[in-house]
Formats: structure tokens, C-alpha cells, sequence
């Protein structure tokens, strides 16, 4: 998907060492992502192996989309995740808050494609109630961690009545000889290469702290039913390192 292109990323400060410090964390995520975004797509597909992919059309086939439907893919990224919505749905929006990220999203839009983007932040989405039949993330939440409750107030507030959200995470695989060569992957061997790719560890340092700090399967599904969705279920992929989560707004709940 996206080229090796522009300058490497200047050094920056992970946001949760920054928060530490008394800083803003979501300040330092957006600076994050702003600063590795013209390499985020490569690195993101090497260190899956590919398998991102496969993980984006799961969660477009769990949406049930049909050609009338509207979604919003909020943490979008560089769009990759509204692009594969896209392709079934009526069009998809993606939205983020940082900016360079929606620039590449934006660079790689093409003719027919049936996407827009905007730069907007998660927790004040700027639609109205009701406008979208889906809902989709992939990898945002745990850099939405301290604003999660609201996050997920206004995915639920957008949505339609019978909606549809699906929410891609990491998670830590339970079985133990997989747990440790996935946190020796993200904790050695993904900072290494994502420093030669944008030219600083931070973020992937951050990436593997976040994951290790990150709610389980069960207790995030506990946040989507809190959040008012029904029908909230899970399924593991890749071999308990990514969770799909699913749940539906009521049919009968006003917008």
C-alpha cells in the first residue's frame, strides 16, 4: 500500500512517558503519528507479515454492509481500513486527528474509490446523530485509552438505529509460548526495524507498553455494553495478537 517516501520521522516522545511527565498524552499521540505517518503504512504491513489485510475484510464482512450504507472508520489512519469499507458500502468517511496521517489518506484516494477524509477527534465527532449504518477502528483505541468511555459515546451516538460497530485491537495471546514470542517480536524486534524505517524507536517502543497495558478481550467487550451496544461478541485472530470486536445499537434506541 503506501510508498517508502518523504524524510524519516524526527525524534519523538512517546505518549505515555509524556503523560508521565505531566504532559498531554493525546497531544503526544497526535505528534506520533504526524511525525511517522509517510512510513506508517510499510512499517504496519511488515510487521503484521501481511496479515492486516486479512484482518481489514474480517472486519468489513462482520459489518454486514450493504450498497446503501454509510460508515465512518474513526482513528482512520491513512484510510486503509475506509478504502476496504468502501468497496461494499454506498462510501466510507475516515476520520483522525492527526493530520499528516489524513494527508496521505487523502494522497491515496483515487477516482471512484467513494471515500473522503477528515481531520477530527474521536471523542467530538463532527457528524450528525445517526448518519452512519457502520462503524469500524482498527488500532486506535488503546491511543484513545483515557478518553475511551467518550470515544465510544459518540461511535454509539453516530451510528443508527441497528447499526453496526466493529473495533480491531491487540490483545496479549493467552497461551504462553505465544505470549513470549510476540512480546519478544513487539518489544525487541519491532522497535529495531521501525527505527530504520522512520528513523526513531519511541513510537514502537510505545506500541509495546501499550499493548501489555491494554484491556483484555472480555473487559473491553464490557466497555462496548456499557456504551449502550447489544449483541457484543469477539473472535481472536492471528493467533490471539489482534481481537475483533462487534456489537450492534439497538434497533428501538433514538439517535
Amino acid at each position: 500500500m503506501g510508498e517508502v517516501t518523504g524524510r524519516k520521522a524526527a525524534a519523538v516522545n512517546a505518549p505515555d512517558r509524556v503523560a508521565e511527565a505531566g504532559g498531554s498524552f493525546s497531544g503526544a499521540v497526535r505528534n506520533m503519528f504526524d511525525g511517522i505517518a509517510p512510513r506508517y503504512d510499510t512499517f504496519n504491513h511488515w510487521a503484521s507479515m501481511g496479515l492486516d489485510y486479512g484482518w481489514r475484510r474480517a472486519t468489513v464482512r462482520a459489518l454486514n454492509l450493504t450498497a446503501a450504507d454509510a460508515v465512518l472508520d474513526v482513528g482512520t489512519g491513512t484510510g486503509d481500513l475506509a478504502f476496504a469499507s468502501a468497496k461494499t458500502a454506498r462510501y466510507a468517511v475516515g476520520c483522525d486527528f492527526a493530520a499528516e496521517m489524513i494527508r496521505c489518506a487523502r494522497d491515496k484516494t483515487a477516482p471512484g474509490d467513494r471515500t473522503s477524509f477528515h481531520v477530527a477527534r474521536a471523542e467530538q465527532l463532527p457528524y450528525s446523530n445517526g448518519s452512519f449504518q457502520g462503524v469500524t477502528s482498527a488500532f486506535a483505541m488503546r491511543n484513545v485509552k483515557p478518553m475511551l468511555v467518550d470515544v465510544l459515546a459518540e461511535a454509539f451516538r453516530v451510528l443508527g438505529p441497528g447499526g453496526r460497530v466493529g473495533i480491531l485491537e491487540f490483545s496479549r495471546p493467552q497461551r504462553a509460548p505465544i505470549r513470549w514470542g510476540h512480546g519478544l517480536y513487539t518489544r525487541v524486534l519491532m522497535p529495531r526495524v521501525g527505527k530504520r524505517l522512520t528513523g526513531t524507536a519511541e513510537p514502537f517502543e510505545y506500541l509495546y507498553r501499550s499493548i501489555q497495558e491494554w484491556c483484555s478481550p472480555q473487559e473491553f467487550a464490557d466497555f462496548l455494553r456499557d456504551a449502550g451496544f447489544t449483541d457484543v461478541s469477539y473472535r481472536m485472530m492471528g493467533l490471539g495478537t489482534v481481537a475483533l470486536h462487534t456489537g450492534r445499537k439497538p434497533p428501538s434506541t433514538e439517535c
